[in-house]
């Protein structure tokens, strides 16, 4: 399978997870999936940092409800990048609802941080930052 190969390939230590709001037409299998990702990457040494959605295209916030009572089971970390957006103009989502807004990955440009996409690319880099000195520190 994909992940599969990637991991092969890649031989990553960490990895994001971000699933986004397609996953909202198979309701039923969205855990099972992610549990089935999760249980991978820990299995191989990968340390899985999951991610939340920016929309809430299934109406109940259901998905990212998921996706942080899991990282709360298997202990692992979070991105609740629907928190980061929260404070962009319409909650950095484009008409649609669904797709982010996209801007250059200029961090200290307060109009480009006012986009979905440098604020995703930023809190994965702050997320990873975080995780790396949590390994360094017990590395010591």
């Amino acid at each position: 399978n994909p992940l599969a190969c990637e991991y092969r390939v890649q031989k990553p230590m960490i990895a994001f997870i971000m699933l986004g709001a397609n996953d909202i037409w198979h309701p039923d299998e969205f855990e099972p999936q992610m549990r089935k990702i999760i249980e991978y990457s820990i299995e191989r040494g990968v340390i899985p940092i999951i991610s939340t959605k920016a929309d809430n295209e299934e109406g109940d916030f259901k998905i990212n409800e998921t996706i942080a009572r899991l990282a709360w089971e298997y202990q692992i970390p979070l991105l609740n990048y629907w928190q980061a957006v929260q404070n962009l103009p319409d909650y950095g989502l484009q008409e649609d609802r669904v797709h982010l807004t996209w801007g250059r990955n200029f961090f200290n440009d307060p109009d480009a941080m006012s986009k979905a996409w440098p604020v995703r690319n930023l809190t994965a880099l702050q997320a990873l930052d975080a995780v790396w000195q949590k390994i360094s520190n017990q590395e010591k």
